[in-house]
């Protein structure tokens, strides 16, 4: 009751005096699509961006939208085999804008039309999630890069990890020892945990079918993200596939090295005459073995949509994700043990790159996720909407990790650890946004509500040594039978049940002064209360913290040169509340502090666009193991981390594509324990980048190479063992039609051996060849 009396209010506060009553400042706008050869273009897609307002063209070519918003729109015309146009027309209330487009546009026509041609459709930035609220790029004090879904088709990526180090910039993308996909952003651990700008959390990457586009965004954004599930260096927020006007599908095989096979599918139609009930379903399978002595995985993902436009007003959009994963225990290779063994780099440790020192028999249930997602989205009148979030989350995590230690020469001790995790979550969040004037000055604005409510139930059994082998000359396998601890032990080793509830608001105002100077201002208010966890074997419940804290955010854009090139600078707060520890101690929140400033480029009609920034980032509070006691935490440790991103976008002639990102990241414990003070954290190497060029004539026909680069790196927070930097080249070659696509991709074609930051050898080279249907 509570939460629909504050979204009542904040609709309330923020909407104009005529906005209940008046449901115009609204026009229309028809015309009519010709191709090259000036014949009309039925069943072609026209979509005003940021209203989901589509029609589809006639036999005629005529189409028409009904009650547009009045204003300056940017109407989207889309057909398979033809480059997209986005023309900008002027919507006047309670008339019609009449647009006449040929798909084949003319030297003279260029000066009024922008071209999506390949470049666009690989790194458009347009996102209404980066800031929940449309706003183009040049205007936004957020830093963020993309990775559209047209770039992971053209890489041909076949795994989460490589969607992720497709982003400009991001170069340490890697599975941690429970399956999670994990990234280095600005110097700090990130997690997959947002999807749709939804905290959803999961232990396991998933298949990358459903992805539409992955966004980067950068820094410690908890102001408009919340404090669950955003790092301290940013985010990567999922943004899935959503249902379209006409019938369309795409299946596709992919076979590969070491086992590998991989089915697709992608399915759109309408349900009804009209196209106000639209679906869509995504689906996956794959198989992949190892290139090591054990090891494989076996991943099924279904994500049906479902969009319903109830009334001009009103539209209902349902979507789902679930997911299935199973494979053996995951091995923990020894690198804090290395350098107690004395080896001061890691690619030192004479162990077998081709060996897990594991078993495949060491299997477990498969681990699942489902995702439940309910978006409403109400025109409440003029330019203000409501829309209204609702996210559920239901996950059981089934897994293991084989533990290995160095000690003696050539000695090497092995252990298990068994880990179940049942999770599940609720989160509603209603937004409501809008436009007014006070003057001259234009007020975009942003309000919502956050209320999460998280239970989860985790089990950790582990028994160790369960032997001890000297690696060089004897290799046993491990004796999963009589030793696995789940069925060892009749009690938990580790048991925690705990409970939490967030409750928060949040308000965003961007104020144009000028059609140059634009000032974010933006403030977030988090509640949190922690039920405290229940450890089995516990004396006593330890109790949360029951507190509330702001994160403010402020930012300034100037566009230096219209609509080219825009200077920028934000200052902004993100929070990290900490559950209590094994002994009940409670603590504050760990807070992060953000100044950056950059400049945005965008030139010669999108064939150049570029984010270059400088960032400075400290936080405090910070909460670490004690030294004496790692079921014990202590709150005394800050850390800085500082450091420059680029980004680069470009098209410089037909045809040819280049994405390329670079970062220099400078981190250090400031203060923390004795000894550990001016160290880098682990796995924060100076210089990572990434590079991609293709290359594609105009009878589809293309082809594309790339690299991933990452300097050496502390593989510890004591820097006493150095992880090996690496450089990977990929390519790939294309034959891209309308009704089908060919491709072969190369990874690691240097047969690269090199490890992530959690010491795991990554795949030598690896040949992947695909196919797809398009109908």
């Amino acid at each position: 009751m509570n939460l629909i009396l504050l979204v009542s209010l904040l609709c309330y506060i923020c909407l104009p005096a005529s906005a209940s009553d008046d449901p115009g400042g609204t026009g229309n706008i028809a015309g009519r699509i010709t191709t090259s050869d000036g014949q009309p273009a039925s069943a072609v897609t026209v979509e005003v961006e940021g209203f989901r307002k589509i029609a589809i063209s006639n036999d005629k070519g005529a189409f028409l939208i009904k009650n547009v918003p009045s204003g300056p729109r940017r109407v989207r015309i889309s057909l398979v085999g033809y480059e997209t146009v986005i023309r900008e027309v002027t919507v006047e209330e309670g008339r019609t804008t009449d647009v006449a487009i040929q798909l084949q546009i003319s030297q003279t026509q260029l000066k009024e039309v922008t071209v999506m041609d390949r470049r666009n459709r690989l790194t458009d930035k347009k996102s209404d999630q980066v800031a929940r609220m449309e706003l183009e790029n040049l205007n936004n004090p957020q830093s963020y890069s993309v990775a559209t879904k047209e770039l992971l088709l053209e890489k041909n990526v076949q795994d989460y990890q490589t969607a992720v180090r497709s982003i400009p910039g991001i170069a340490l993308s890697t599975e941690n020892y429970q399956g999670t996909s994990e990234v280095m952003m600005r110097g700090f651990s990130a997690l997959p945990y947002i999807r749709n700008g939804i905290y959803f959390i999961n232990l396991v990457a998933g298949d990358p079918q459903n992805i539409e586009r992955l966004e980067a965004i950068k820094g410690p954004a908890g102001t408009l993200y919340g404090s669950q599930g955003v790092a301290y260096g940013g985010l990567i927020n999922k943004v899935t596939k959503k249902p379209f006007q006409r019938r369309a599908g795409e299946v596709g095989l992919s076979i590969g090295s070491y086992s590998f096979s991989r089915l697709t599918a992608d399915l759109n139609t309408p349900l009804n005459e009209d196209h106000t009930a639209l679906l869509r379903v995504n689906a996956a399978a794959g198989w992949q073995g190892s290139f090591q002595d054990n090891g494989y995985a076996r991943s099924y993902m279904l994500a049906p949509s479902l969009s319903l436009q109830v009334n001009e007003r009103f539209e209902i959009l349902v979507d789902a994700e679930l997911n299935s994963v199973n494979r053996p225990a995951l091995t923990s290779y020894p690198v804090y043990s290395a350098a107690a063994a004395g080896y001061k780099r890691y690619d030192e440790v004479p162990l077998d790159y081709f060996k897990t020192y594991g078993t495949n028999r060491a299997d477990y249930p498969p681990s699942l996720t489902n995702n439940f997602f309910v978006q409403l989205n109400h025109k409440l009148g003029g330019t203000w909407k409501l829309s209204a979030n609702i996210a559920y989350a239901d996950f059981h995590y089934n897994g293991g990790t084989i533990g290995l230690t160095l000690g003696a020469p050539d000695s090497l001790m092995r252990d298990i650890y068994d880990f179940y995790w049942d999770y599940n979550s609720i989160e509603i969040q209603p937004n409501v946004t809008g436009e007014f004037n006070i003057g001259n000055v234009r007020n975009r604005v942003l309000a919502g509500v956050d209320y999460q409510h998280i239970k989860t139930l985790a089990t950790g059994y582990w028994i160790g040594p369960v032997d001890t082998i000297n690696y060089t000359t004897d290799f046993r396998i491990f004796p999963v039978k009589p030793v696995r601890a789940s069925q060892a032990y009749s009690d938990a080793y580790y048991e925690a049940d705990f409970r939490q509830r967030t409750y928060a608001a949040y308000v965003s105002d961007v104020i144009s002064f000028t059609d140059r100077l634009n000032v974010l201002l933006s403030l977030r208010y988090d509640h949190y209360d922690d039920g405290g966890y229940h450890y089995r074997n516990a004396t006593e419940k330890p109790v949360g913290p029951d507190a509330g804290a702001f994160a403010p955010k402020l930012g300034i854009t100037y566009q230096v040169l219209k609509d080219k090139m825009t200077v920028f600078a934000n200052y902004m707060q993100g929070i990290r509340y900490i559950a209590p520890d094994m002994a009940g101690n409670t603590f504050k929140p760990e807070r992060a502090s953000q100044m950056e400033g950059g400049v945005k480029i965008d030139l010669a009609n999108g064939k150049l666009s570029s984010t270059i920034s400088y960032y400075n980032i400290e936080v405090q509070d910070k909460v670490r193991p004690s030294p004496a006691n790692p079921n014990i935490s202590v709150q005394d440790g800050t850390q800085k981390s500082a450091g420059v991103d680029v980004d680069i976008m470009a098209s410089p002639v037909d045809g040819l594509q280049i994405v390329a990102g670079y970062g220099y990241n400078d981190s250090k414990f400031t203060k923390d324990a004795a000894g550990k003070e001016g160290k880098r954290p682990f796995a924060t190497p100076e210089h990572t980048g990434n590079l991609w060029v293709s290359y594609t004539l105009h009878q589809g026909l293309g082809i594309g190479a790339g690299a991933v680069h990452s300097d050496e790196y502390f593989a510890t927070d004591d820097n006493d063992l150095i992880m090996p930097g690496f450089t990977v080249f990929n390519a790939n070659l294309f034959y891209n039609k309308p009704k089908y696509r060919l491709a072969i991709s190369v990874d690691n074609i240097g047969n690269e051996r090199y490890f992530n930051f959690y010491g795991t050898p990554q795949m030598p080279r690896r040949v992947v060849g695909s196919v797809s249907f398009k109908f």
